[in-house]
């Protein structure tokens, strides 16, 4: 395999995700390495904890977002020619996915990520750009438009 171990793949349930999780598996097949698919269950943040009557429904939303991503990955994953894994870390998706790939030797980490309007960006924290700043190895980030943001461009 050389010097390298996997294509790491970021998922997350979403269309962006997804075509993250395409093109990775895209370089995998290539490549000849495996695929890892890891799906990161963000922490909640503190003022999350304070708002505990709504935990259970955040807890059921974040629980729907894995089963999606996984059966994005068994969908996509199951007719290609390719050794694959989902695997499910519970912490902060650039620490997580950074990690994973240092202790993994990865090519490369996919990630998606949606094109969105400056002001929008700046209110929405995308882990690929914190990922990109320190990953141990190259970060590949997919941009994805929404059918509504095609529209607008």
């Amino acid at each position: 395999m050389g010097r390298f171990g996997v294509v790491l793949a970021g998922v997350d349930g979403t269309d962006s995700g997804r075509a993250a999780l395409e093109t990775a598996a895209g370089e995998a097949v290539s490549s000849g390495l495996p695929l890892v698919a890891l799906h990161v269950r963000r922490s909640p943040r503190p003022l999350e904890l304070m708002a505990w009557e709504t935990y259970p429904l955040a807890e059921q939303w974040r629980d729907e977002l894995e089963l999606e991503a996984w059966l994005q990955c068994t969908v996509l994953l199951t007719e290609m020619s390719l050794e694959w894994r989902f695997d499910v870390v519970d912490g902060d998706p650039a620490h997580v996915l950074r990690s994973y790939a240092a202790d993994r030797l990865a090519r490369a980490v996919y990630v998606g990520s949606r094109i969105r309007t400056r002001w929008a960006a700046r209110l929405h924290r995308c882990p690929a750009l914190d990922l990109q700043r320190r990953s141990p190895c190259a970060v590949r980030v997919v941009r994805f438009f929404a059918r509504d943001e095609r529209e607008h461009a």
